[in-house]
């Protein structure tokens, strides 16, 4: 298939040439060139262009200001040749003698062809320069047999390239972003390995964004859940209504790109070892579980000496308070108190306050007797919150 595209691109861009003659296939090889030269350089202006266009998806910006810029150059350069073939034109149709005008035509056809060879070679890389992108993306599907013919045979013609090594090449001049390939390497890791979408959901950036209502429906989609567990191909997870929907709402994909940042390596080291470089000195930040029987152990130690009737009240005094709470601890320094209700299998939020670290750390949380205490977290994974007159022992999921 490289070898076909290969001499197609030559074939038609030699004959193309050859009716152009020279001055505008020079300037078309030249436009080509100057258009990869400056693509990226010219891409913050063209940037400016997408609203008018109406692409004002983030993901846009990832490759169509490079595109236009491309396309403006070249555009620039087939109007400059244009006029420069025409003025030639013009003195050899009506200044030169029939026999110059005969000799010029000649060399212009011949000269024009091996122009338009060169073209031929810049029009091939540029169409591979897509064909090296979007067969990355569906090389994970294609090994497992899950594509269309059309998108097979994509991943085929990227798999030749690296065959003939046309991709050492092609890497160079590879608009896509490193983090676009890393996120996808991410999101394969974690569809191929299911056990890691708990761990996905309590990376500390994504605690903030769980919150939100979108990304609760699906934690509780239970045919995206099965599709994740049968470990379905990237595309079709990805063309799943409610995924599509996050996907193309251009607010809340800013505002996912806000939370990760540039750097996803810390992301992908959490997701293969658990710990977060990155986060890992806020000891506070993630999703605590309250331990009833700690905190039970915890208070018949702060009150000795009670009798066997006091600590049945102290159980029945405590049990409303303690019974499946669970803290969470957001990068905004939000805190989130919530009770799960076993009857419908939903969370409901209790209190929504703020911590800050001055030393320790200080939690304000409205309702709460004290609003604002000083907490305790032993060992990293046990956190003593004084709350309505107890110290409630919770304990770190993750």
């Amino acid at each position: 298939m490289v070898w076909l595209i290969a001499f197609a691109c030559l074939g038609l861009a030699g004959v193309k040439g050859c009716y152009l003659g020279p001055i505008r296939g020079a300037f078309s090889l030249l436009g080509l060139f100057f258009g990869l030269v400056l693509a990226e350089p010219l891409s913050p202006l063209t940037k400016h262009l997408l609203p008018l266009l109406k692409l004002r998806h983030p993901s846009w910006q990832f490759f169509v200001p490079q595109a236009l810029a491309f396309l403006i150059v070249v555009f620039v350069f087939m109007i400059a040749g244009g006029m420069a073939h025409r003025r030639l034109s013009l003195h050899f149709k009506y200044k030169a003698s029939e026999k110059e005008l005969i000799s010029w035509e000649r060399l212009s056809h011949r000269l024009g062809f091996c122009l338009g060879l060169f073209s031929g070679a810049v029009y091939f890389f540029i169409i591979m320069i897509p064909v090296y992108i979007g067969g990355y993306f569906m090389a994970e599907a294609a090994s497992e047999g899950t594509l269309p013919p059309a998108a097979r045979m994509l991943a085929d013609t990227r798999e030749q390239l690296h065959e003939l090594k046309l991709d050492r090449v092609l890497a160079a001049y590879d608009p896509t972003p490193p983090q676009v390939y890393q996120a996808s390497d991410i999101a394969d890791l974690v569809l191929h390995n299911p056990l890691l979408k708990s761990r996905l959901s309590h990376y500390p950036p994504f605690l903030t964004l769980g919150q939100r209502p979108q990304f609760q429906a699906l934690a509780n989609d239970e045919q995206l859940l099965e599709m994740i567990d049968r470990q379905a191909s990237l595309s079709e997870i990805i063309k799943y209504p409610a995924v599509k929907a996050i996907i193309d709402d251009p607010a809340l994909t800013g505002e996912i790109y806000r939370v990760l940042g540039r750097d996803l390596n810390d992301l992908q080291g959490y997701l293969t070892n658990g710990i977060s470089r990155k986060f890992e000195d806020e000891a506070i930040l993630g999703v605590w579980t309250i331990d009833p029987k700690a905190t039970l152990a915890r208070e018949r130690k702060r009150r000795p000496g009670l009798n066997s009737r006091q600590l049945t009240r102290l159980r029945q005094d405590m049990y409303p308070i303690m019974t499946d709470l669970s803290l969470t601890a957001t990068t905004d320094n939000q805190v989130i108190l919530k009770k799960f209700t076993p009857s419908n299998g939903k969370s409901t939020v209790v209190a929504v306050g703020t911590w800050k670290k001055d030393g320790t750390y200080q939690l304000a949380i409205p309702g709460s007797k004290p609003e604002n205490t000083e907490i305790e977290i032993e060992e990293g994974d046990t956190l003593l919150l004084p709350k309505d007159g107890y110290v409630l022992v919770f304990e770190k999921e993750m």
